[in-house]
């Protein structure tokens, strides 16, 4: 008997080894996404009960190389890694091109300069990494994440989830603007902010094409400006905040309670 309880004592740290068995013994994540119509009370509209985890959305090729090009959350993803994706989607570096009339500084229109130019325009001041990917700033802080690829992914791992009792900062578009607190677990720590949110109608390639062509539009104007989106397979619209310094792109988010100053949308203005 003793014997048999030395045994089963050795095998039973090896029988918990399961990171999603560990993770659904050890925490209780709320979904970003389930297929249930649960609603909760929300900040946005004000007094009403809205579902804010929708179902999943589907993934395409893009989105996948997107959250490769990321990496595990709190990573810091080099521009080379931006160049090297770029690389094998030729087919995007032509869509960015048509909707920058071919040029994101004048009279740079060869691929490699514009390749060169859109690097430098998403990496200077880390809006790549900030909109898509997520940083960790502290244990308080969660910058950016506003690509539903990357919340989708941190649920799948078993890692992200809403934050619980936080009402007031929740504000819901149902089907187009999702706004809530995230909470990530990590090794030895837990992450929390009480306001992340991501817009449900647009996948990696149109967030990209989306704030490529809104940084080309504001010409030589800074800081932060309200801009209109219009999806581009519904025809709906959505307000979304955009942000910028040195020329470079900071963040982009969808906002269903936006403040301040409308975009240009025409570079000539």
């Amino acid at each position: 008997m003793l014997k048999l309880l030395t045994i089963l004592l050795f095998l039973l740290p090896f029988g918990l080894s399961n990171p999603v068995k560990a993770q659904s013994q050890n925490t209780k994540l709320l979904p970003f996404f389930d297929n249930v119509n649960n609603p909760v009370p929300v900040g946005f509209p004000r007094g009403q009960n809205l579902d804010i985890s929708p179902p999943a959305p589907k993934l395409n090729s893009f989105d996948l190389a997107v959250l490769r090009t990321c990496g595990a959350i709190g990573t810091r993803v080099k521009p080379e890694r931006f160049k090297q994706l770029l690389s094998q989607y030729p087919d995007v570096v032509e869509k960015l091109q048509q909707v920058t009339d071919g040029e994101l500084r004048p009279g740079r229109r060869s691929q490699s300069e514009f390749i060169n130019d859109l690097t430098d325009i998403w990496f200077k001041r880390k809006g790549f990494e900030h909109i898509f990917c997520g940083e960790i700033y502290n244990q308080n802080d969660i910058g950016g994440l506003h690509f539903y690829g990357r919340y989708l992914q941190l649920q799948q791992e078993g890692i992200g989830g809403r934050l619980p009792k936080n009402t007031r900062r929740q504000e819901v578009v149902p089907g187009i603007i999702y706004t809530m607190g995230v909470v990530i677990k990590q090794k030895d720590r837990t992450i929390t902010d009480v306001i992340k949110g991501y817009g449900y109608l647009s996948n990696a390639l149109e967030i990209l094409l989306d704030v490529t062509q809104i940084h080309k539009l504001q010409g030589k104007s800074e800081g932060a400006c309200i801009y209109e989106v219009r999806d581009r397979n519904t025809g709906q619209t959505f307000p979304a905040v955009f942000v910028r310094r040195e020329q470079a792109i900071i963040t982009f988010y969808p906002d269903a309670t936006p403040k301040g100053r409308q975009c240009k949308t025409n570079s000539k203005i």
